[in-house]
C-alpha cells in the first residue's frame, strides 16, 4: 500500500523506515524545510522555559544553553519535545503524558497555576498564540522563535512520488501540521490543479483533532487522528485505516 509521507526530508527517514518495515511503499512528498533563525533570550534568567515541538528544541538548543537553569522549569508540549530534552541532558518537569497540545500543556496544574513568573516560550515563527493567551493573564510571558518552516520548491521528486501514488485508488497520505496540509494542496495546485479533487478522496492520518478539523473544512472527509503523537501513532493509524 502507498503511504505518502509529506514531513521535511531532513526529518522523514525514522517513519519512511518504519512504514516500509510493515510492507507498505513510502513515497515521499516533503512539503515545508525547516531553516534555524537567529535568536537570544532578552534576560538570563526565567522562572519557566516552555518548548513547543521538538523542532524547537533542536534549533534551540544554544539559546537554552545559555540560561541560568539554577531555578526554572522546563515544560514540553507532548512527549517527543520531553524526550528530544532529555536526550541533550535537560529535565522536564512535566508534560502531558497522553495527548500533546497547548490546550493539555495549559491544562497541566504545574503550568495552569503559574503566576507572576517570566516564561520564555521556545517556538517556530508564526505560531500559535493559545499559550501566551492562556498564561499572558498572571505573568510576563515572552517568544524566542529559533526557526521557521517555509515551503518547498517542487522538484521531480514530488513529481514522481505523487504520480505514483496516484497509480493506485488505494493509499495513505500522512500529515503532521496545518501548514504541511495547506502547503501540500498548494503544491498540487501548481504542479496540476485537475489532481486536487483526486488527492482529497485518499484517507488522511494526521496528528491532532485540530488538524482534522482543518482537513474536513477545506474537503477531506477521511481523516484518521492518530492515537499518539509520534511515529508509532501515525503507523497505528495507517494500519487502522488499510
Amino acid at each position: 500500500m502507498n503511504v505518502l509521507l509529506t514531513r521535511p526530508f531532513s526529518q522523514v527517514k525514522p517513519l519512511e523506515a518504519l512504514v516500509n518495515e510493515r510492507g507498505h511503499q513510502a513515497l515521499l512528498f516533503p512539503t515545508l524545510k525547516i531553516e534555524a533563525l537567529k535568536s537570544s533570550p532578552l534576560k538570563e534568567r526565567y522562572d519557566a522555559v516552555i518548548f513547543i515541538s521538538a523542532n524547537a528544541v533542536e534549533y534551540g538548543l544554544e539559546a537554552l544553553s545559555s540560561l541560568d537553569h539554577r531555578h526554572d522549569k522546563i515544560f514540553a508540549v507532548g512527549s517527543a519535545t520531553a524526550k528530544k530534552l532529555n536526550d541533550y541532558g535537560f529535565k522536564v518537569d512535566a508534560f502531558p503524558q497522553a495527548k500533546a497540545s497547548s490546550e493539555s500543556l495549559l491544562a497541566m496544574p504545574e503550568v495552569g497555576e503559574l503566576s507572576d513568573k517570566d516564561i520564555l516560550i521556545f517556538r517556530g515563527k508564526g505560531g500559535r498564540e493559545t499559550l501566551r493567551e492562556g498564561l499572558g493573564k498572571n505573568n510576563i510571558v515572552e517568544y524566542i522563535e529559533v526557526y521557521e518552516r517555509t515551503q518547498c520548491k517542487v522538484v521531480p521528486l514530488h513529481q514522481t512520488s505523487l504520480t505514483q501514488f496516484l497509480q493506485s485508488d488505494q493509499g495513505v497520505i500522512t500529515i503532521t501540521s496545518v501548514e504541511s496540509l495547506s502547503t501540500l494542496i498548494s503544491m498540487v495546485e501548481q504542479m496540476d490543479i485537475k489532481v486536487l479533487q483526486s488527492i482529497k478522496q485518499y484517507p488522511l492520518v494526521v496528528l491532532s483533532d485540530r488538524i482534522k478539523t482543518y482537513a474536513q473544512s477545506v474537503g477531506f472527509y477521511k481523516v484518521e487522528v492518530a492515537p499518539q503523537t509520534n511515529d508509532e501513532g501515525l503507523m497505528q493509524a495507517i494500519e487502522f485505516i488499510l
